[in-house]
């Protein structure tokens, strides 16, 4: 379950991203705004015993067999309670998280008008400098590290559609959304003859994770992956849904790429 999202929620959610410098994205704010709107699971079974076994104490101690029926009883039946309560709260819970809203109804309610946040990067362009290449799937990823890039060091960054055309022996961090396209795109660099290092987001990073997942229908891989995925990570792809990088912090996305310059 979730709780409504606010402006005051979405504000919080900006200046947490943005807090140290960060410069952060719309798609970014929007999954630290549904992360905040998530109910936490909430543990009531210890309670539950714990006033059962209260009231049989209370019923003892009063000493008449009405009140050690009646009050005791009610203190049984809590304590019954709180152990099926508890069997239910030992269950694992859901590997995909809640999405109060969509990207789109975010974007038009918090990313439009005149609503401003500190941080906040609405520019698509590559950025230049020379060093390693770093390549994106999606535009919004570029902007990102191309607006913290002073704290990655030598690198240019580009998305996949504007890369440079002469890539053949070049070192290329790719980073990229858990998703066929983005987990497509390292196999495609090889092939364009570039030294890539993969550090985005791939369904063996998903596995077993809690995580902001976005199911959809059924896709199909724009490539043979069978070198690189296993036949279970193919098959998550193939069923639709994703995993953006936008999840991440600005910092995670910096610490992947700087991983990779080491």
């Amino acid at each position: 379950m979730a709780i409504e999202i606010t402006d005051d929620l979405v504000r919080a959610a900006a200046d947490r991203l943005h807090q140290g410098g960060w410069a952060f994205s719309g798609r970014q704010l929007y999954y630290a705004a549904c992360a905040d709107a998530e109910i936490p699971r909430l543990q009531v079974a210890s309670g539950e015993v714990g006033l059962g076994l209260v009231l049989i104490l209370v019923g003892v101690i009063i000493g008449q067999r009405i009140a050690l029926v009646v009050v005791g009883g009610i203190g049984l039946m809590l304590v019954g309670l709180g152990a099926v309560t508890h069997m239910a709260e030992r269950r694992p819970e859901p590997l995909t998280r809640v999405l109060a809203i969509s990207f789109p109804e975010f974007a038009q309610r918090f990313l439009s008008g005149d609503r401003t946040y500190e941080g906040l990067v609405d520019g698509v362009r590559a950025t230049s400098g020379g060093g390693t290449l770093v390549v994106c799937d999606r535009p919004d990823t570029a902007a990102v590290l191309g607006a913290n890039r002073e704290r990655i060091g030598a690198v240019s960054v580009a998305t996949a559609a504007d890369r440079p055309a002469a890539i053949r022996g070049h070192r290329v961090i790719v980073i990229h959304d858990c998703d066929p396209a983005g987990c497509a795109l390292a196999a495609e660099l090889e092939d364009a003859g570039a030294d890539v290092v993969d550090v985005g987001l791939n369904p063996r990073d998903v596995a077993g994770r809690r995580a902001q997942v976005v199911e959809g229908a059924p896709a199909r891989l724009p490539r043979d992956l069978s070198d690189r995925l296993d036949q279970a990570e193919m098959d998550w792809l193939r069923s639709g849904r994703r995993l953006e990088i936008a999840t991440e912090t600005p910092e995670a996305l910096v610490i992947r790429v700087r991983s990779a310059l080491v």
